[in-house]
């Protein structure tokens, strides 16, 4: 069976084929939703483009053409970004996963989501959609990217994010069944970090119906989007930050360089994550202004001159003025220049449920969650 032979069964007539320019533009608004997390893009787009290559058609779909009893799953990987760049896939890793959590459900996968709008782990999913011939949904879990499995739309909806499986590039594979988010991904987690710091993943088993009430619309086109804009203001030599800004609704919060960068060095092998702290030197209009980042594979949380401006859910995103790409968390040094631009979340993030799940506290971060817009009402300068 193809994807157009699901298409026609489910009776959908509305879908878009994906193309090499597609692939190009979802990478790069990917990698920008990331939050500075997502890993190195370039080894989803490498791989998408190969399925591309090989005659297959990466076909998206909307979320509400998806059957309500259809089974759709998540694929991806899970880890530090900063191994995934050392140590990339073999390639059937993921599809091992996939093929466990069937195997124990005893039913087939017919649609993949992704977890994140987040570089690699939008990317992959479309690739593996392709591989295997069945459609890939205009939707996630985030709208951002986040470090732990349970941190998504699905689980705050209450879904569970097991059965999930996890495989290494050398064939090892661990499948965990909890009802409970943060167990599974402890356990998942330390999978990762047995098999080196990453591992390949699928899970949130779900209906079609439970995916319509929790995930998050149109992510995939947003990312397609964001993408465009930076491709067409590269073409004019102009800065994209401010067209970035006017799509997402987002507040360009400062702009400078960085002059100060602090890693927890060892915490990639140890808990799967690259976390630490960066400090900006303001430039231009921000001169005489310092900004401190936290990160924990994405950034979290900004403080200006010591006063909190954004808090997770929401997204901080760090994009390099001249040619408007993301500076990641894993890639970020002295001297690096950038834009910060601030969105808010998606109000599945911010619902009381939401906020105890990839809120402050989640992280450890001391600060009650206050929306961006109200923490910067008074610094709104998208002009």
């Amino acid at each position: 069976m193809s994807v157009y032979d699901i298409l026609r069964e489910w009776k959908v007539t509305d879908y878009t084929v994906i193309k090499t320019q597609d692939l190009i533009d979802i990478t790069m608004g990917s990698t920008i939703l990331a939050t500075g997390g997502g890993g190195d893009p370039d080894i989803g787009y490498l791989w998408a483009q190969e399925i591309l290559n090989d005659a297959n058609d990466i076909v998206l779909i909307e979320p509400d053409d998806v059957p309500n009893d259809a089974l759709v799953a998540f694929v991806g990987c899970l880890g530090a970004p900063v191994v995934l760049t050392e140590k990339p896939p073999g390639g059937k890793e993921v599809f091992t996963s996939l093929e466990t959590i069937s195997r124990y459900l005893n039913q087939q996968v017919r649609a993949i989501i992704p977890a994140e709008a987040g570089g690699v782990n939008t990317i992959i999913p479309l690739a593996v959609a392709g591989a295997l011939g069945i459609p890939v949904i205009n939707a996630d879990g985030m709208g951002r990217a986040f470090p732990e499995l349970h941190m998504t739309s699905f689980y705050i909806g209450g879904i569970s994010p097991s059965p999930v499986a996890a495989a290494s590039e050398k064939g090892h594979v661990s499948l965990v069944h909890s009802d409970n988010g943060k167990i599974s991904e402890g356990i998942i987690r330390s999978a990762a970090m047995a098999y080196g710091g990453i591992s390949w993943t699928a899970g949130y088993p779900m209906t079609g119906c439970e995916m319509k009430r929790t995930a998050i619309y149109h992510t995939v086109t947003k990312a397609q989007e964001i993408g465009a804009i930076v491709r067409t203001n590269r073409m004019n030599n102009t800065e994209p930050i401010h067209d970035i800004a006017e799509l997402t609704e987002g507040i360009i919060a400062f702009k400078g360089k960085v002059v100060d960068l602090h890693r927890d060095f060892g915490v990639e092998m140890t808990q799967g994550f690259s976390s630490g702290t960066i400090t900006m030197e303001g430039i231009d209009e921000h001169k005489g202004s310092t900004a401190r980042i936290v990160f924990q594979n994405e950034w979290l949380q900004l403080d200006i001159n010591g006063i909190i401006c954004s808090l997770p859910p929401d997204l901080i995103i760090l994009l390099n003025p001249e040619t408007g790409e993301a500076i990641r968390t894993d890639i970020i040094k002295y001297g690096y220049r950038g834009y910060v631009l601030l969105i808010p979340a998606d109000t599945k993030l911010r619902t009381e449920k939401g906020i105890e799940v990839c809120g402050p506290e989640a992280f450890g971060l001391t600060h009650d969650y206050t929306p961006v817009e109200k923490l910067n009402e008074f610094t709104r300068i998208n002009g």
